[in-house]
């Protein structure tokens, strides 16, 4: 066989080398990441064991002189042409132990830094193979062979860049409507300025179109803030007028809603009731101006064994909720709001939905928290709570969407207690649910977008592309809820999540007719009553139709349509395959 592959014509040694690279490139980009490796390490293993086959244990002893001279085949092939043919198959014997060494690497590294080592091993392994051909005359030991092969061990590893470059190709054609606009841009620089201070944009703005995307980001206060002394304020002082009381509307709203939280946290405390904090109350605290940050809600993770007393004691302070009481024993979450008040409490038993599939896997995160006392609360640790502010963002992107302000909470609370996350242990944990790559984005859109400055280290990754998450975030608003085409869309996208987990194939079919378990939120009747599931449809379908009559920004094929491209979105950034 090796005698055959000797006895090519250049020209096809080329063209086969070609063709590798480029099979290796594709097959890089399409295979499952575990087959891929698994597959990889074995070729590589019989790549190397062929390597040894052909250079040392075939080999009988024999009268040879070492050529320590580097390049001395280069100048000789000037006369002998013959000696390129030597040089190529030499090149050509570890082109494909880099094409597989480099490709059963762990994707999470550096494509760089892949190539690097995969060039190192060729590199040691040849001149291992030299020094065993010198020291027991098995053939010439030459440092031009140790050249050669070291060069071939780099060519394949640049498989890598192919696949890079494919990949970057295919992500042009697939989000050519995923890019930035003026307006977009322009508003994350004043996010920027407005959140970790620098210069305002000098060119000409649209506020208009500023206010709007500020205001669906729930960022209105914090960028109007950062702006209202602009020159601009005097050209358009109806706006900047009308945008102010805007402005303090929201924050008078969301400075009384701390204050009556506070009070009512207090009260349940002295009750004896031990309920964690999680997300706006504690997060505020990092931003330049607390209640600037607006929240819709607050919410309060308890234990199962209090749930019932919290309940009881949220009745008892002249709390509401809808949930009829014989569900309460199950709920994952139940939703208090007070008369004449801004309170909107959510209390959690579970802080993912246990009956979802997508997102059920991320509770056992948190059953065995140890809070700890933050700003008169009960809290979870730093690390927990930068996990689930992740997870809780993971889980509305998958759903319909995320706003920018869960990135500016993820970069604060980093930045924060940088020092007391276990940054190696929190890549393990977002990558054991597929939200790595996802996480590694949120952190750069922080640190990039947004100003938020702090230490990332390995094994994240900070050369990820975030333009397309970018644009779905600020098209979608804080949790994608701008507009019912995006929220029903969420169906195609779960569904979506459900199957590559568990193997099965995602249909239109699954998308217009969800299961019961996904329909037992809005139509409770289920629960008791499962035989009227085709009822449920017939009435989601009759809402779905009244809501596109009433001019609310919906449509069935519009869902599916933005649930498709939001999948290829979620391929990109690692939470499918």
């Amino acid at each position: 066989m090796m005698r055959h592959i000797y006895a090519l014509p250049l020209h096809m040694v080329i063209i086969l080398m070609l063709a590798l690279l480029i099979v290796w490139a594709m097959l890089s980009l399409h295979k499952n990441q575990k087959k891929r490796t698994i597959i990889n390490l074995v070729l590589c293993s019989i790549t190397a064991l062929t390597i040894l086959y052909a250079t040392i244990l075939t080999r009988t002893p024999g009268d040879y002189k070492p050529i320590l001279t580097p390049f001395a085949t280069f100048t000789a092939a000037l006369q002998q042409p013959e000696l390129y043919r030597e040089m190529l198959m030499n090149i050509f014997l570890f082109f494909p132990l880099g094409l597989t060494l480099s490709n059963a690497l762990p994707r999470k590294w550096h494509r760089w830094g892949r190539i690097a080592l995969t060039t190192l091993v060729g590199c040691a392994l040849s001149a291992g193979i030299e020094y065993a051909q010198y020291r027991y005359a098995l053939g010439m030991a030459e440092v031009d062979d140790v050249i050669c092969n070291t060069l071939g061990a780099f060519l394949g590893a640049a498989s890598l860049l192919a696949a890079h470059a494919i990949e970057k190709s295919r992500e042009r054609v697939r989000h050519t409507n995923m890019t930035l606009t003026t307006t977009e841009t322009q508003f994350l620089h004043i996010a920027k300025a407005a959140i970790s201070g620098g210069d305002l944009p000098a060119e000409k703005v649209d506020w208009p179109a500023i206010f709007t995307l500020a205001n669906q980001q729930k960022l209105l206060p914090i960028v109007f803030e950062a702006v209202r002394k602009m020159p601009a304020a005097e050209e358009n002082v109806a706006l900047f007028a009308v945008t102010k009381q805007q402005v303090i509307g929201q924050v008078l709203n969301q400075t009384m809603r701390s204050a009556e939280f506070a009070d009512l946290y207090r009260k349940l405390r002295k009750a004896g009731l031990r309920p964690i904090v999680v997300k706006g109350q504690l997060c505020s605290r990092l931003y330049p101006l607390k209640d600037h940050r607006i929240s819709a809600d607050d919410d309060l993770y308890i234990s199962d064994a209090e749930f019932m007393a919290c309940h009881e004691q949220l009745l008892a302070n002249g709390l509401t909720t809808d949930t009829p009481t014989d569900e309460l024993a199950t709920a994952d979450e139940v939703s208090y709001t007070k008369n004449g008040s801004p309170l909107y409490i959510e209390l959690h038993r579970h802080l993912f939905d246990s009956a979802e599939d997508a997102h059920d896997e991320l509770n056992h995160f948190f059953t065995d928290i140890n809070p700890v006392e933050t700003d008169g609360f009960l809290a979870m640790p730093p690390h927990e709570h930068l996990l689930y502010l992740i997870l809780h963002a993971y889980k509305h992107f998958v759903r319909s969407g995320i706003g920018l302000r869960q990135f500016c909470d993820i970069g604060l609370w980093a930045r924060a207690y940088h020092v007391e996350i276990n940054w190696q242990r929190l890549h393990e944990q977002c990558e054991s649910v597929h939200a790595a790559t996802f996480a590694a984005a949120a952190f750069r859109i922080a640190r990039d977008y947004l100003g938020i400055d702090f230490d990332l280290p390995m094994p994240w990754d900070a050369s990820i592309d975030v333009e397309p998450l970018l644009h779905d975030t600020l098209c979608g608003g804080v949790y994608g809820s701008n507009d019912l085409t995006r929220l029903h869309s969420s169906t195609v996208t779960l569904n979506a999540v459900k199957a590559s987990r568990t193997g099965e194939k995602s249909s239109v079919l699954r998308t217009v007719f969800p299961n019961r378990e996904y329909l037992e939120r809005r139509y409770p009747y289920l629960k008791k009553r499962p035989y009227l599931l085709p009822v449920a449809w017939v009435q989601r379908i009759a809402h779905y139709a009244s809501e596109k009559q009433s001019g609310t920004g919906n449509s069935a094929s519009g869902s599916i349509k933005l649930g498709k491209e939001r999948i290829e979105l979620m391929k990109r950034y690692g939470i499918m395959n």
